[in-house]
This record gives structure tokens, C-alpha cells and sequence, in this order.
């Protein structure tokens, strides 16, 4: 087969399930695994795709989508996420959101509290979480992305790691079998990874799309993390690899409790 056509081949298959095995196009295309991977770095260099530990993930994040955008995406799930995500936070406690679109529905649901000092780095979370009375809000320094709508770079991670927050809550690109919660942008994880440092207790909030998929940075291991609240339950792979972790999944089913 020409290599014209394997492109068109691997570019498809990408666009149709995210992510694709080097195994599964090898018997698709007919070809070796060499030669799928020779394509592969072919296709990572002008940017189509990125690879990863034995697979290709496509380079069309949900990242490069404005937030509003994928605020659409899932909006009944997320909002389920945040429902039980919002029963874990207490009075008298500091609280950070980062940036994300279910973090986002989460700061529409902190009615009801008298004295939560929130932190975050989304201008977006910030804004939400202001209609709340009893919300102090503090919002970190760093480098403003236009698309994002929140702060990032070394001065929001010097700013984190003056703190331990009571809970943080995090989303995240992916959720890999092998390499736990991953990201596709590298300011994003470098942020995630210090406010697992710097809190008692740290949560992702994640849908169930978000399983099975895969990005190009690890952020952190099953074993980092405290909680993962998700809304309905992913394959026995996934729920083996978490049993074995520190993590506990919490579902909006009513199974499991915070």
C-alpha cells in the first residue's frame, strides 16, 4: 500500500476513536509495526499526532476548543460531577479549583457556605464562584492565556506552593490505563502536580469519556491521588489499577462515598 494511503488510513482511524494501537494499524494496513511507526514519527513531526507508549493519540485536543465550547460537551455529566463534588467541601476550609470546564460547574454550586476561601487560576472559575456570599475568592498570578481564560507559569506554581489547601479539585485531558491522569499542555500539569504537593486531600474530576483516552504528558500516577469522581463506572482494567492505588472513585450513581 502506498504510503500516501496509510496516512489516510492512520488519520482516519484517529479522527474516528482518538486514539489508535501501533498493533491495530499494523494488522488494518497489512504492515509491519516498524512501518507504522516510521509513520507515526512521519505524522508527530508535522504536527498530526502524538505518540505515545504504544499507540498514536490525535493532536485535536479538547484544549483547543474555546472553553465555552466544551462547557457544551457532557454538560449533564459535569454538572453530576459537581453536584457530588460540591458534598465534599465543608465551612472554614480553603478550597482551589483549576481551570476546566467541570471545575467551572463546581463554583456554581458553592451556595450555602458561610466562610470558603477559594483560590484558583481560572478567570472564568473566579468569576462563577463571585455570585456565592460566603466565597472569599483569591485569584493567582501568572501568564494569562486568552483561550483558557486562567493563569499560568512559574509564578503561579511559586504562588501554590505557599499553601496546603484543605481540597483541591482538578480535571484533566485523559485518563490512561497505564499512566493515570494526563494533559496536553504542559503548564497545566506542572500546575496539577503542585497542588497534589500542597493539599490534604486532591480530587479529579473527570467524565467518563475521559477514560481510555490518552494525551502526550503524565500529570500524575492512580497512586497521587486521593479521589476520582467520574459519572458512571469505567472497565474492570480501570477500577483494578485504581483498587491497587491510594485513589478512591467516587460515582454519581450513588456508589461510593466521599
Amino acid at each position: 500500500m502506498l504510503n500516501l494511503h496509510r496516512i489516510e488510513y492512520i488519520l482516519s482511524q484517529l479522527a474516528q476513536h482518538h486514539r489508535v494501537s501501533i498493533s491495530d494499524l499494523s494488522k488494518g494496513l497489512q504492515v509491519s509495526s516498524e512501518t507504522i511507526r516510521r509513520d507515526l514519527k512521519s505524522l508527530e513531526h508535522s504536527g498530526k499526532l502524538l505518540r505515545v507508549h504504544g499507540a498514536a493519540v490525535a493532536t485535536a485536543a479538547v484544549n483547543d476548543k474555546p472553553i465555552e465550547q466544551r462547557s457544551l460537551e457532557n454538560a449533564n455529566k459535569k454538572d453530576a460531577i459537581a453536584r457530588v463534588a460540591s458534598k465534599m467541601i465543608v465551612d472554614q476550609t480553603t478550597v482551589f479549583l483549576d481551570t476546566g470546564t467541570t471545575t467551572l460547574c463546581l463554583a456554581r454550586k458553592l451556595s450555602g457556605f458561610s466562610n470558603i476561601k477559594l483560590y484558583t487560576n481560572s478567570v472564568k472559575v473566579a468569576l462563577a464562584a463571585k455570585e456565592h456570599h460566603g466565597v472569599t475568592i483569591f485569584l493567582t498570578p501568572g501568564r494569562l492565556r486568552p483561550v483558557e481564560q486562567d493563569l499560568v507559569g512559574s509564578d503561579t506554581i511559586s504562588y501554590i506552593q505557599k499553601f496546603c489547601f484543605n481540597i483541591v479539585f482538578m480535571g484533566c485531558a485523559a485518563i490512561d490505563l497505564e499512566y493515570g491522569c494526563m494533559d496536553f499542555e504542559e503548564d497545566e500539569a506542572h500546575i496539577r502536580r503542585a497542588l497534589i504537593k500542597h493539599s490534604r486531600l486532591s480530587v479529579i474530576l473527570a467524565d467518563s469519556s475521559k477514560f481510555g483516552k490518552a494525551a502526550n504528558i503524565q500529570t500524575a500516577s492512580f497512586s497521587q491521588l486521593d479521589r476520582i469522581v467520574t459519572d458512571s463506572s469505567p472497565n474492570e482494567d480501570f477500577l483494578n489499577q485504581i483498587e491497587k492505588s491510594n485513589a478512591k472513585l467516587l460515582l454519581t450513581k450513588g456508589h461510593g462515598k466521599p
